[in-house]
């Protein structure tokens, strides 16, 4: 054997690097907070919130909800070097999420913001500073690759440039 091990867990895969990590997470603790991103999930459907929280969650991000654009952009100005990510509801009374998109790229130009919508026109038609549209009934794990191609852009310091804006229902 070579020393090297690998495991799949959440389907995620990890190291030897990370086994200790693995381990923990095995043994029912949480990684170290300071290493996972902090999504901004918000939508008006307090049963859409529980399951942000729940199923990115197993993903080790940190999840924080809201239930509508003018508390998010609350917590957000309260949060802006913590929040890492933003995922919106399209249909939401008082502010949509384009215009909660457009007012949270004013106070950090870089934030990814995803727009979650069941209406093909506005998918379709989403604005320049919606960094991805995603149809109602996608699944998690297309949702969380989107996240992470996005994250990893930021991290590199690149736009969301050449990310595709919209992603096909599974």
């Amino acid at each position: 054997m070579s020393g090297v091990a690998f495991g799949i867990f959440r389907a995620r895969t990890f190291t030897i690097s990370s086994f200790r990590c693995c381990g923990e997470i095995l043994k029912g603790q949480s990684p170290p907070l300071m290493n996972r991103p902090t999504l901004l999930c918000v939508d008006d459907d307090p049963g859409i919130r529980e399951l942000y929280a729940a199923m990115l969650g197993t993903y080790e991000y940190e999840v924080l909800v809201t239930e509508g654009g003018h508390q998010a952009l609350d917590l957000f100005r309260s949060k802006v070097k913590e929040i890492d990510a933003v995922i919106s509801d399209y249909e939401m009374p008082g502010m949509n999420g384009a215009q909660l998109a457009a007012e949270l790229k004013s106070y950090d130009p870089d934030i990814p913001v995803i727009v979650i919508s069941g209406s093909l026109p506005i998918l379709e038609q989403t604005p320049y500073f919606v960094d991805a549209a995603v149809p109602k009934g996608t699944s998690v794990e297309k949702i969380v690759d989107n996240i992470e191609a996005l994250l990893e852009a930021r991290r590199a310091g690149h736009a969301s440039a050449g990310l595709s804006r919209k992603m096909p229902p599974d």
